[in-house]
């Protein structure tokens, strides 16, 4: 890198701060409360708490696991064990608007599975014990029973925050998708439509994952169907859902097959004839999009258009497709005047009577616009895949597949896949084979939580005491069995180490105020526990590569957050000298970190400040 990188300035990051915009949501809420009685509103018994629990800052940090990771220093693939929702807060720091693909499992709320058992009033007591956390009782997971009179108001309170901040951490062009049965299908529609908007749902997937059906019902039809539930970021800015259609026929050849459509040529190449230019969708007309129903004038000879009557007879006029609905005359177009005057040779003009229909060529003809009906993926099949790696000793896991397939429709080969009910680690495991099969450098980032495994059952007979360490081991076996070298770096979610943030330049301090405000003390930690303790508080990824080089004799560890730039340097030795200050000091990283410990004289920190000022003042100087 010849030129070193915009400085990220540190003092303009709130990290840990309240969200504004949900307060403001949540004063609305109380506000216009006798309004809302007076029309449609989706509510239930413990909105309001759900609203401060999405708003509400974290205290926690993560720490380092390098003993169960893989390729901990290298790897970009991130696994966190602990709650998911004090994980997603954390994330909002580092990733918000950086996740391409969410996918999630969550409990279905049968009466027989568990929800998380959210705490709200955040006494200083409970932060130590059971903040988001665990129940009174130490439990994490509280089983749900359908004779509980919150029933559904307890699933929705726990998933609203979690989609709420998940929303946040996606990509202007991301997607979840959210797996559900009937028992809250309903209410999580009603739940996403407010999150993510209406405008902004994509797709209902129904997923036929046992077509012998389950006896779920006494009476009625066998269910042999679960959903699945799209949504975008911002629908205006996401692609098609498609896949290779070679692909797609070898997973649902029920309902696949490989195009047997003409291909024509003009001077671009090879393309398919598609879709007419006009939107099938009647809601789509004069009244909803007004700037897209138009009419066009359009002359064979020169493969012209105008959009003004040109009075010409060389120019045949093409009016918009009339609309059946009862109420509008008119269909939108899909492309607006623009798109279509630039983009004109992929359009197909074709004769009918006196006018011309208007279709769209696709040339990326050997991929296949998804239907929204999965079959041919079976719900066993997830066993299957667990038993291939010699793991038996988990219910009911996704099929690969199934995760391959969505990721594949919905994300680019470098994309950031997130799971926060990670479960068993499909969603890992699915990410490591697409990149195996294609050459993408897709990464992972999965939670969940360290709960206890049943007493007797054969995870615990099998040494798994907790359910992260099933979902490790799943990982490590099937890295291994692919040739994957990734790995994943190992975190956990933890109370901070830091008991205060204190972020200042070289510049900005003076001998008279640096003893007041550089002391920060840290508990008892390891290297890499103090590291991401930073991270955390810099609002940093956390996947970026970590080094350990050494200096004058000495080791310091070096976070590479711009490739050969140092992003944080860390010294946590007891040896620091003055040549070593200096040699540190020319990195000119970010941040660098030092530890309270290895200052015997208030003098030695103001000199070592002193020496940052002269070589780089820029950098942030952090005691812990």
């Amino acid at each position: 890198m010849s030129d070193r990188p915009e400085k990220i300035n540190l003092s303009d990051v709130h990290s840990r701060q309240v969200d504004t915009e949900l307060l403001n949501e949540l004063r609305d809420l109380f506000v216009k409360a006798e309004e809302q009685k007076e029309r449609y509103d989706f509510t239930w018994n413990g909105k309001a708490k759900a609203y401060f629990e999405a708003a509400a800052p974290t205290t926690k940090t993560l720490r380092a696991q390098p003993e169960e990771s893989v390729n901990f220093e290298n790897s970009e693939n991130i696994f966190i064990t602990g709650d998911n929702l004090e994980t997603l807060k954390l994330l909002q720091e580092s990733y918000l608007g950086k996740i391409d693909m969410i996918y999630i499992d969550p409990p279905y709320n049968t009466g027989k599975d568990f929800v998380y058992q959210d705490n709200f009033k955040k006494t200083q007591k409970e932060n130590d014990v059971s903040e988001g956390i665990i129940d009174e009782a130490g439990n994490r997971l509280v089983k749900n029973e359908k004779s509980n009179g919150r029933y559904h108001s307890d699933w929705l309170t726990m998933m609203y925050p979690r989609l709420k901040l998940a929303r946040n951490l996606l990509s202007d062009t991301g997607a979840i998708f959210v797996s559900i049965d009937d028992n809250e299908q309903s209410n999580l529609k009603l739940l996403m439509d407010e999150i993510f908007g209406e405008d902004n749902f994509v797709n209902r997937f129904t997923w036929v994952n046992k077509k012998e059906g389950r006896s779920l019902k006494s009476k009625g039809a066998k269910s042999t169907s679960e959903l699945i539930y799209a949504y975008a970021k911002n629908i205006q800015l996401i692609n098609e859902f498609s896949a290779n259609t070679q692909d797609l026929n070898k997973l649902m050849p029920t309902i696949y097959s490989e195009t047997n459509n003409k291909i024509s040529f003009d001077d671009k190449g090879p393309y398919l004839a598609t879709h007419e230019l006009y939107n099938g969708n009647s809601a789509f007309n004069e009244e909803t999009r007004p700037n897209l129903v138009f009419n066009i004038w359009y002359r064979e000879e020169d493969k012209s258009v105008v959009f003004e009557n040109p009075h010409s007879q060389s120019y045949v006029l093409i009016t918009p497709h009339k609309n059946s609905d009862g109420r509008h005359k008119y269909h939108a177009y899909r492309w607006s005047q623009e798109k279509i005057k630039n983009e004109i040779d992929d359009l197909l003009f074709v004769k009918y009577n006196d006018t011309y229909k208007i279709f769209t060529k696709r040339r990326e003809f050997a991929n296949t616009v998804i239907k929204d009906l999965i079959t041919d993926i079976s719900t066993n099949q997830g066993t299957r895949d667990l038993r291939k790696l010699r793991i038996n000793e988990f219910d009911f896991p996704k099929p690969v597949s199934l995760i391959k397939f969505l990721i594949q429709i919905s994300s680019q080969y470098n994309s950031n896949i997130l799971d926060f009910f990670a479960g068993s680690g499909t969603t890992a495991d699915a990410v490591m084979q697409l990149n195996a099969k294609d050459g993408g450098n897709r990464k992972f980032i999965v939670a969940t939580l360290d709960e206890e495994t049943p007493e007797n059952s054969e995870a615990r007979k099998a040494g798994y005491t907790t359910i992260d360490q099933i979902s490790r081991e799943r990982i490590r076996r099937a890295a291994e069995k692919i040739g994957d070298t990734s790995g994943f770096r190992a975190l956990k979610l933890d109370s901070t180490g830091l008991k205060e943030d204190v972020f200042k330049t070289a510049g900005d301090l003076d001998q008279v105020d640096l003893l007041e405000d550089i002391d920060n003390h840290s508990d008892n930690r390891s290297d890499y526990d103090l590291l991401y303790d930073v991270l955390v508080d810099s609002a940093l990824e956390y996947n970026r590569p970590i080094t350990i080089d050494t200096t004058n004799d000495e080791q310091i560890i070096k976070y590479d957050y711009f490739g050969e730039l140092s992003g944080v340097v860390c010294y946590f030795g007891e040896n620091l000298t003055d040549e070593l200050t200096r040699q540190i000091a020319t990195l000119k990283p970010l941040i660098v970190v030092f530890k309270e410990s290895m200052f015997d004289k208030s003098a030695q920190k103001v000199n070592v400040m002193e020496q940052f000022r002269i070589i780089s003042p820029d950098t942030k100087v952090k005691v812990i």
